[in-house]
């Protein structure tokens, strides 16, 4: 009976060390496409938003107005989050009752000074960049159904439009870089998992993350409040609570979405007849880029975040979600600009003659836009 235990606990360790192994060769297969993906974000995000960026300065002022400007902060706020990105090079890991975003580059070294600074920085980005979306949202709403508004959006006043994405920068970077510091607690916690998993020391590595609660010598768990709250200050400018039995998040940027879109909508249905078809043309493809530019990354980005931050309360975890979601957060400056050069007519053109003839420009390109058009028309908001 006794030599039965034995090889049952024998036949367990043995079992248990080839599970870790498995383990940590997968993390770190997966680990090296990731940072693959980093690379060819980077590169495809630099490439493309500046593509972007170039025809909205010299290609949009006649058919885009002042909205133009949103979405040229937009682009270059992207950018940065990019280049954010490729020097820190993140990985994201879920462990018990805590998340951890943590720096895994090879461009900068692990004793790096902004090492710290730059995750927590990667963090707040993330949010900001998702909440401009919101704001252009808020600028086609005001444009089509709140016309009378526009003055007070005109020139230097433009940045008003800002404030909320504003906002969710100050919120979050209170959340980040003050709510969730990386302390000796959290460094002995993750210690074992990073160093099994991805050969990754905490008490070295820079990383941000809340511990939302831990457990003493008997098995109590003790709530951490204000880790807990800094995480859902930052999730709720974001992500209100919408049905934990369904476990379905709606964020509060999605709610200012889904409220401007449907107003825009119901606008450009009613006025349809008052509209020119140029006008109504450019209001279609404008309408139809920001409703991509938010369904597409809400699927594919802001669904896995809401599960990452939120499944660690409760104790839960999805094997490689974390890996999901630093792949889902590397690849999305490259999407926003593909959307809008294709779904903008003026902007697609103008690409595909680029392509076509690479060495002479082609001429019917150099009058794209209508000189006549009035400044403060349809069109240009």
């Amino acid at each position: 009976m006794i030599n039965s235990y034995g090889d049952r606990a024998h036949q367990e360790g043995i079992y248990r060390q080839i599970f870790l192994v498995f383990s940590m060769t997968c993390a770190m297969e997966l680990v090296r496409y990731l940072h693959l993906i980093h690379y060819s974000g980077f590169v495809g995000a630099q490439f493309l938003n500046s593509i972007l960026v170039f025809l909205i300065l010299t290609r949009s002022e006649n058919l885009l107005g002042n909205y133009r400007y949103a979405m040229l902060v937009f682009t270059l706020c992207s950018m940065l989050y990019s280049w954010v990105e490729i020097l820190v090079q993140p990985v994201a890991h879920m462990k018990g009752s805590m998340f951890v975003v943590f720096m895994d580059s090879s461009i900068l070294s692990l004793n790096n000074p902004l090492g710290q600074f730059l995750t927590c920085l990667h963090c707040v980005l993330s949010g900001f960049v998702a909440s401009l979306l919101a704001c252009q949202f808020i600028y086609r709403y005001i444009a089509l159904c709140r016309t009378h508004l526009l003055t007070y959006l005109q020139d230097s006043k433009l940045w008003l439009i800002f404030i909320p994405s504003l906002f969710v920068f100050t919120v979050w970077h209170v959340g980040f870089f003050h709510g969730m510091p990386n302390t000796l607690e959290k460094q002995i916690y993750l210690h074992e998992e990073l160093m099994t998993c991805f050969q990754v020391d905490s008490f070295v590595t820079p990383f941000v993350g809340p511990m939302y609660w831990s457990r003493d010598s008997n098995g109590d768990i003790h709530w951490k409040p204000f880790e807990v709250l800094a995480a859902l200050s930052c999730s709720a400018v974001l992500v209100l609570f919408h049905s934990l039995q369904n476990t379905t998040y709606i964020g509060a940027c999605f709610f200012t979405i889904i409220f401007c879109a449907s107003r825009i909508f119901a606008k450009m249905r009613n006025s349809k007849h008052h509209f020119s078809a140029k006008t109504l043309d450019v209001n279609k493809q404008l309408f139809r880029m920001l409703c991509i530019q938010t369904v597409i990354p809400m699927i594919t980005m802001y669904v896995p975040v809401a599960l990452f931050v939120i499944l660690p309360m409760f104790g839960k975890d999805i094997p490689y979600l974390g890996n999901l979601t630093s792949s889902s957060l590397a690849v999305y400056p490259l999407i926003e600009p593909i959307i809008a050069i294709t779904c903008i007519a003026s902007f697609r053109k103008v690409v595909i003659g680029l392509i076509q003839c690479p060495t002479r420009p082609s001429r019917r390109f150099i009058h794209i836009f209508p000189s006549s058009t009035s400044r403060y028309s349809g069109p240009h908001q």
